[in-house]
């Protein structure tokens, strides 16, 4: 399955999870209003709700969904919830010391492997890991001829989601090849992703939001 394809079983899923729905809201079109500050009555929420709105100001208001994706707005519900998703994924991700080719295709390993087919698709169309790569994760192919960091990655992504224990030979070229610190940063990384990217999954089946739509078809 190419990546136009993937796009395509997204929409279709997502189609049909929103058609003959009557609770579905014009301005975000999902089950819920864009979060705004005066929902809020205790100071600790406003004050929360401030700081991702100071980084990013566009989640002052809903999007233009013609032109932007709602991404992960509808959980400034609960401002500090939101501080502390963003906040994990944010470490994990850019305070690892890992390249971003490592990192995006352990993201990409994690979602294959616990079917996260909505996530799949959004770091697919912005990885920085080569298709060709990518393309062993997704039709589960034999890893020689790759890159060995490359190969080791993979390998520890599959028997970590696939076996009781990691074997002493993948965990010693792990650390080996990217060190103590990456090693267990994707060890955490990898605990987080399914838990979070399953959130996401769980958010679009309950509210019915399409944001994922946008992504899919970006260039």
């Amino acid at each position: 399955m190419n990546v136009s394809k993937q796009s395509v079983f997204v929409i279709a899923l997502l189609g049909i999870s929103v058609c003959g729905y009557s609770d579905i809201r014009p301005d975000t079109r999902s089950r819920i209003a864009w979060p705004t500050r005066d929902e809020f009555a205790m100071d600790e929420d406003r004050s929360a709700y401030d700081r991702p709105i100071a980084a990013r100001p566009q989640f002052a208001k809903a999007p233009d969904l013609a032109h932007e994706e709602p991404g992960n707005g509808i959980r400034l519900h609960i401002p500090i919830v939101h501080i502390a998703y963003r906040d994990t994924i944010q470490n994990l991700n850019q305070k690892n010391g890992l390249q971003p080719r490592y990192q995006e295709l352990a993201t990409l390993v994690a979602c294959w492997e616990n079917k996260v087919e909505f996530d799949w698709v959004n770091h697919l169309t912005h990885s920085a890991a080569p298709l060709d790569i990518v393309e062993v994760v997704r039709a589960n192919k034999d890893t020689s001829g790759l890159d060995e960091k490359d190969a080791v990655l993979i390998h520890f992504g599959r028997e970590l989601f696939r076996q009781p224990k990691v074997s002493s030979e993948t965990f010693g070229s792990m650390e080996r090849l990217f060190g103590k610190r990456g090693t267990l940063a994707l060890t955490l990384s990898w605990l987080t992703i399914p838990t979070m990217e399953s959130c996401t999954a769980f958010t679009i089946s309950a509210y019915l939001t399409i944001s994922i739509l946008s992504m899919a078809f970006r260039p």
